[in-house]
C-alpha cells in the first residue's frame, strides 16, 4: 500500500484506523483494506464514529503542520511516518525532547549533500507528534512562546532536556485535598454535588471547549470562563488500552508505553466532567450538557456513559490528586463569589465579611434615606405652621 501523504485527510476509514492501531494497539480490520464496512460487533473499528470529533482534531493538526511547513523543511511527510515517531516515542518514554528529536527525525549522513534539519522543524515536527498522542501542547520557549500565556495561565513545556515521562507528570502535579482525595471521606459526595456545572452557571461562569488537556479546568477570573477538556471518546480508548493492569499504568512511564496519560488521571478527567461538572443522573445538568454539545461542539461521546468497558470494578468512584487543586479552586469560587458590579468590587472580596458589610451598608443606606425623607417632611410641616402664623386667617374670609 502506499504512503499517504500528510496533506491527504481524504481516506479517513484507513488513515484513521491505522491511527487508532498506532496510539491504542487496535488489531487490524479485515474490512478496512477492502473498503468496506466492518461486520464484527468486537472490532475496535466499530468505536470510528465515537471518535468523530478525534478525528477532526487529528485532520486540523496534520493540516496545520502542512500549513506552516514546505515540502523540503517537512520532516512528517506521510500519514505513516507520523505513526512510526508515535510508536518511537512510545517506545522510549523516559527519552529527553532532543534525543527524540534525534531518534524520530535523525539528520542526514554528512557525506550526503543534504541541510541539516533545521530545530525549529524539529521542534515542530515532536510537538505534532505528542498533540496526536496525548493531546498535549509541549509548548516548547523558542518555538511558541507567544501561546505560552492564555487568559493568565502558563502552559507547562516540555524542556530540551526533560525525559517525557516527568514532563507529563509535571503537567499535573499529585496533591492531596483532605475532602477530593477521599471517596470514604463523608463531605466528598456533597462537595462533588456542590460542584455542579449548573450551579457555576448561576455565576455567570462561561464553559469553553479546549483540545489541550492541561487546560482542562483551567479558570480564568478576568473573563469568567471555564476551559473543559470535552474529548470523552479519545479518554475511554485510552482507558480502554490501560484497564488491564490498572493502577500498574498509573506510573507515566507505563502509560505512555500504552499510549496513553497515566490511568489515574484519565480516570479523573472523565469523571470531572460526568460525574462533577455534567452529572448524567441530574437532569439539569444533562439538559446543559445537550445545549454545550450543540452550541460550542463538545464532544457528543460525552452523553454517553460507559463502566465495564473501561473500568475495573474498585474504579467505580475515584479520588482526586492531580485534579484536586483545581477542583477546590472552583469550589471557593462558589463559596466566595467574585465581587461583579462597581460596588462590590468596591468591598474585600471575602464572602461573609463582604455580605456582613454589604448588609450593613445597605441598612445604613437605607436609614440615611428615611433620616433624609422624615427631615424633608418635618421641614415642610414647620414651613407650614410658620406660613399659618404670619398670615393667619381671619373668621369669615
Amino acid at each position: 500500500m502506499s504512503p499517504n501523504p500528510l496533506d491527504n485527510v481524504g481516506d479517513t476509514v484507513t488513515i484513521l484506523r491505522n491511527l487508532g492501531k498506532a496510539l491504542w494497539s487496535w488489531e487490524s480490520c479485515a474490512a478496512a483494506p477492502l473498503h468496506q464496512p466492518c461486520a464484527s460487533k468486537l472490532c475496535s473499528c466499530q468505536r470510528d464514529g465515537l471518535l468523530s470529533r478525534y478525528h477532526q482534531y487529528y485532520a486540523a493538526l496534520v493540516l496545520a503542520y502542512v500549513g506552516e511547513t514546505t515540502i523540503s523543511s517537512r520532516l512528517i511527510k506521510t500519514h505513516e511516518e507520523l505513526f512510526r515517531a508515535i510508536a518511537k516515542l512510545k517506545s522510549y518514554p523516559e527519552t529527553t525532547r532532543a534525543r527524540f528529536g534525534e531518534l524520530a527525525f535523525p539528520q542526514p549522513d554528512d557525506d550526503v549533500k543534504v541541510a541539516q534539519h533545521d530545530p525549529v522543524q524539529i521542534a515542530r515536527a515532536v510537538s505534532l507528534v505528542v498533540k496526536v498522542m496525548l493531546m498535549l501542547e509541549p509548548s516548547p520557549i523558542h518555538l511558541d512562546a507567544s501561546d505560552r500565556v492564555e487568559s493568565g495561565s502558563f502552559k507547562t513545556g516540555w524542556g530540551s532536556d526533560v525525559p517525557f515521562s516527568q514532563y507529563v507528570q509535571s503537567v499535573f502535579p499529585v496533591r492531596d485535598h483532605p475532602v477530593l482525595s477521599h471517596t470514604d471521606n463523608e463531605r466528598f459526595s456533597e462537595m462533588r454535588w456542590n460542584l455542579r456545572a449548573v450551579k457555576l452557571r448561576e455565576l455567570g461562569v462561561i464553559f469553553r471547549p479546549t483540545d489541550d488537556i492541561q487546560n482542562h479546568l483551567r479558570f480564568s477570573r478576568k473573563d469568567n470562563i471555564l476551559e473543559v477538556f470535552h474529548h470523552t471518546a479519545f479518554l475511554k480508548e485510552q482507558l480502554r488500552a490501560t484497564k488491564t493492569g490498572g493502577p500498574h499504568f498509573s506510573d507515566p512511564s507505563t502509560s505512555i508505553a500504552a499510549g496513553s496519560l497515566p490511568r489515574q488521571l484519565v480516570l479523573e478527567v472523565l469523571d470531572s466532567i460526568q460525574a462533577v461538572l455534567f452529572p448524567l443522573s441530574d437532569k439539569r445538568s444533562k439538559v446543559l450538557l445537550r445545549s454545550l454539545v450543540r452550541s460550542c461542539s463538545f464532544d457528543p461521546d460525552v452523553l454517553n456513559f460507559e463502566f465495564r468497558s473501561i473500568r475495573n470494578h474498585e474504579e467505580e468512584k475515584v479520588g482526586f490528586v492531580y485534579l484536586a487543586d483545581r477542583l477546590s479552586d472552583l469550589h471557593n469560587e462558589l463559596e466566595s463569589p467574585p465581587p461583579r458590579g462597581w460596588f462590590e468590587h468596591m468591598i474585600e472580596r471575602k464572602s461573609g465579611a463582604r455580605y456582613m458589610m454589604m448588609a450593613t451598608l445597605i441598612g445604613v443606606g437605607f436609614a440615611v434615606t428615611l433620616g433624609l425623607l422624615s427631615l424633608a417632611v418635618s421641614s415642610y410641616q414647620t414651613w407650614i405652621t410658620y406660613q399659618a402664623w404670619q398670615h393667619p386667617r381671619s373668621p369669615g374670609s
